[in-house]
């Protein structure tokens, strides 16, 4: 089996990058260099890279189902001045580019490769699990976002970066970097779900008597995290925008994730079912990084038992995907 990426280096036809082309075909032999097991999962093998969840085949396709509930959510594949962005082709300014940190299996750059078939679009990640038949105009490269981008200053127009807080200790340095990345004009997207759970609007409930359980459950994964460097900062990343000065005031959104099918709404009561999957998904990738954390194996089902009691039984419970978007200056 050979998986065809681009490991870092480029083959593009302009002058967006400092680098020169080559083409890596990753062999069987080759697995180890980017891949471990362990408890039976199957992990990256880079050291420096903080990500805790595995990159297997259960693991992709909760990614998978995620890209979906999010879109499902926002109804689009994007948010903010987008297209006004990719589509300012003024005389000279040559092809836009996208840049996806952290792609995971590349659903957003293949869905927006459709979107903007002139466009574009680059996807990064530390592991090869993107296709390996991408659109004409899409190339996914191996890259730990921890580092410096191969490309010049001002080389990309749009970056996105969705889910990626579990890849990133000093989010502040990475928006430095975006900065650099972004051309004047140029947009930056941030999504992250925030690490707990929380009632739906209107709804007046405690939720340390309601839904102990799931309360206590990211009380661990946060204390899990901690001790890997990995703080929660979905709700922070506006005022990291604000303080590196390099952007525009963001815009700010949040969406809640109805977690089961409590919701009246037919199109949120599925999204509620995918979520409630994909959280049972997630608690299950979550496992071995508490006992790496030091849990025994009892504390971790039944940490694990109580958190999906909670989320199957108790209803008007959300997730909350919080976004911010802002323009280079």
């Amino acid at each position: 089996m050979t998986f065809e990426y681009t490991e870092n280096m480029p083959h593009d036809e302009d002058d967006a990058s400092d680098a020169s082309s080559d083409v890596t075909e990753l062999e069987e032999y080759d697995f180890p260099d980017h891949f471990f097991e362990r408890d039976g999962r199957l992990f990256h093998s880079h050291g420096s890279l903080p990500y805790p969840l595995p990159v297997d085949g259960p693991e992709q396709a909760r990614l998978n189902n995620l890209h979906k509930i999010l879109h499902d959510t926002v109804e689009s594949h994007h948010l903010g001045p987008v297209t006004e962005v990719l589509g300012d082709v003024r005389s000279g300014s040559g092809q836009k580019r996208v840049l996806d940190l952290c792609t995971g299996t590349g659903r957003w750059p293949m869905d927006m490769a459709r979107l903007f078939p002139r466009v574009k679009i680059y996807g990064l990640d530390i592991v090869p699990i993107a296709t390996r038949r991408p659109e004409r105009h899409v190339q996914f490269e191996i890259h730990d976002i921890t580092k410096r981008f191969r490309w010049n200053n001002g080389a990309m127009d749009f970056i996105h970066a969705r889910n990626i807080d579990l890849a990133v200790t000093d989010y502040p340095e990475l928006l430095q970097e975006v900065a650099r990345l972004l051309r004047p004009g140029g947009l930056f997207f941030s999504g992250e779900i925030g690490r707990y759970i929380d009632f739906a609007h209107g709804l007046s409930f405690d939720l340390a008597h309601q839904a102990p359980h799931a309360r206590s459950f990211f009380q661990v994964v946060n204390d899990s995290l901690d001790l890997l460097h990995l703080v929660p900062i979905a709700d922070r990343i506006p005022s990291f925008i604000q303080q590196s000065r390099q952007f525009t005031m963001p815009t700010i959104q949040t969406f809640h994730i109805p977690v089961g099918d409590w919701h009246r709404d037919p199109v949120m009561k599925r999204i509620g079912k995918m979520y409630l999957t994909a959280l049972k998904e997630f608690a299950e990738s979550l496992k071995p990084m508490f006992r790496q954390a030091g849990k025994t194996q009892l504390e971790i089902n039944t940490l694990v038992t109580g958190f999906i009691e909670d989320i199957e039984h108790v209803r008007g419970l959300v997730g909350v995907y919080h976004t911010a978007w802002a323009t280079r200056k």
